[in-house]
């Protein structure tokens, strides 16, 4: 049995009032007592520890604690005292290293064309580097570094570069966002991605904590580590390379088959297997690829505004407190509103809460606005915001089309509102409640500034009238979230009007040899999400066998 064991403790509760007089740092770094207590054994009996899960436990505000569930290794001899939710085993646990060792297809595809280098396309491309494939990323964006040059001159200037801005480029939109790793998918291969990202030197705690997240500053070096790493495997990456197309050609069977992909410059670049993870905005190649006859169909999609608070409100509300930031940090919140059927109003929930979070200018087209939110590591702005979305009807036998000229109007409409120059219409969230012009924005985070704006004429009427219902309904569960909000700009990017059909057998879409993945083909919404999309395809493409979707 070797010096020492396991024992799994699945419901460990630390008070926060324990904590406050601890450094950051070692908030996660000093259960051992906590732990011995858990036993009933004593303090020096306790070897280490791994956390599995950390969460946080606001349900009697102010007194917050939070739940670890965590393996920690005793001294063999050790009497630990089982009950409920504390177990010894004799072994290790189990780690899921199932994407380390796949039953690789013979020959292995070599040279895959991977177009798109967002989370789905990225994370495509490590698992196939990693098995041997030697997979060409193409993105008609630039690598993180020169990314962040663009941006900043996008500040400067207010003169957007359709190629290289929030959405484009190195890492996709969720390079510059929260960098909010979950989801409410369950894969096994969450542990693989998150892995992965710690790997490339992500904060370590992303692996246990219940809310992870990464942050905007660190996300474009962790995005170039992941990069780095795929080139030590073999894979290579071109950027400043639009597709706009894709090369077909008979197959073995004589059925059309994709061979590879055009770019803009007429350059042809043929692979035995081709990606494409264009990203929910890439909508010129979406509808080269709908222009091609690949099947797909019209799907449900989201779009609202963002609505941003004062931190403070957000952590009174939260917490019942304003609580240590150094133990807790901003608070976040989740909040959906469902009116009953006689209101004739939509859910609406919040989406990509990015506490001490900005508003950026989350666009691709020239004479558009749209808005999203991200926050960096320490969360510190004093700010919070969050999408306020709400699903819109769609014609299922549609081909999509339809929401993409309403989502492309309303972006026109607030680009104009904003007085065509990327500042963005803003409106009291009291104002749009009312259906008023009301007050200017006191103050924002949105850096390239506010002005009085009429959101709620902007938004589709339906769409309108649910969020003031979820307006006022979030002010009882947060008070003075109505009061003390500022409804900021329209957020139409959040999921795709359609969504690519999947041969059940290959999972590549209606032409052989294509696979659409991520955000823009349908199939996800946001890092995790998307990341995990990839790898699913990667591995069908690495097995031969369609790998299975867990939820």
């Amino acid at each position: 049995m070797g010096d020492t064991r396991y024992v799994t403790i699945e419901h460990l509760e630390v008070p926060l009032s324990a904590l406050v007089d601890q450094p950051a740092h070692s908030l996660d770094h000093q259960l051992e007592p906590w732990i011995a207590r858990a036993c009933r054994i004593p303090l020096a009996d306790v070897v280490d520890y791994e956390i599995e899960r950390r969460s946080l436990d606001a349900r009697k505000k102010p007194e917050l604690k939070f739940l670890y569930h965590l393996v920690a290794r005793v001294r063999a001899d050790s009497a630990v005292v089982e009950r409920a939710g504390v177990r010894v085993a004799t072994d290790a646990p189990d780690r899921d290293d199932s994407l380390h060792h796949l039953p690789l297809v013979q020959p292995l595809p070599l040279h895959p064309v991977i177009v798109g280098a967002g989370p789905a396309g990225q994370m495509a491309a490590y698992l196939l580097a990693l098995h041997g494939c030697k997979p060409l990323v193409i993105d008609r964006g630039r690598d993180a570094d020169r990314r962040t040059e663009n941006l900043e001159e996008f500040h400067r200037t207010r003169t957007l570069d359709p190629e290289s801005n929030y959405l484009f480029g190195e890492g996709g939109a969720g390079t510059y966002s929260d960098g909010k790793l979950y989801t409410r998918v369950k894969d096994r291969r969450m542990r693989f991605l998150l892995e992965a990202f710690v790997a490339a030197r992500a904060p370590r705690h992303i692996l246990y904590r219940h809310h992870p997240h990464i942050g905007s500053d660190l996300l474009p070096h962790m995005c170039k580590r992941l990069r780095e790493q795929i080139v030590d495997w073999g894979g290579s990456f071109r950027w400043d390379a639009k597709v706009v197309d894709v090369v077909v050609k008979p197959g073995s069977d004589g059925r059309p088959r994709c061979a590879g992909v055009v770019l803009e410059s007429g350059e042809t670049i043929e692979a035995p297997v081709t990606m494409i993870a264009p990203g929910h905005s890439a909508r010129d190649l979406i509808l080269r690829l709908i222009g091609r006859g690949i099947e797909h169909r019209a799907k449900g999609f989201q779009l609202g505004c963002r609505v941003e608070h004062d931190q403070r409100l957000i952590d009174l509300g939260q917490y019942g407190c304003i609580p240590p930031k150094h133990v807790l940090g901003a608070a976040e919140y989740n909040l959906v509103s469902r009116p009953p059927p006689h209101t004739g109003a939509d859910h609406v929930t919040t989406f990509c809460m990015c506490p001490g979070g900005e508003i950026i200018a989350a666009t691709s087209d020239p004479g558009q606005l749209s808005t999203n939110g991200m926050s960096r590591f320490a969360r510190a702005s004093p700010f919070a915001n969050a999408g306020l979305i709400v699903n819109q009807e769609v014609d299922r036998d549609g081909d999509g089309m339809a929401g993409f000229e309403l989502i492309n109007e309303l972006e026109r409409r607030a680009f104009a509102a904003g007085g065509s120059d990327y500042t963005c219409p803003a409106q009291t969230a009291s104002s749009f409640v009312r259906g008023e012009a009301g007050p200017a924005v006191a103050s924002t985070s949105y850096r390239l500034g506010a002005r009085p704006g009429r959101i709620d004429q902007i938004l589709p009427p339906k769409t309108a009238a649910s969020i003031r219902q979820a307006l006022l309904y979030f002010d009882r569960v947060i008070p003075g979230f109505l009061a003390h909000g500022a409804v900021v700009g329209v957020e139409t990017r959040v999921s795709s009007p359609v969504r690519f059909e999947r041969d059940p057998e290959t999972l590549a879409s209606s032409l052989p040899g294509l696979y659409l993945a991520g955000e823009g083909a349908g199939y996800a919404g946001g890092i995790v999400s998307a990341g995990l999309d990839g790898l699913r395809l990667a591995e069908t493409i690495l097995t031969g066998k369609p790998a299975l979707r867990e939820r």
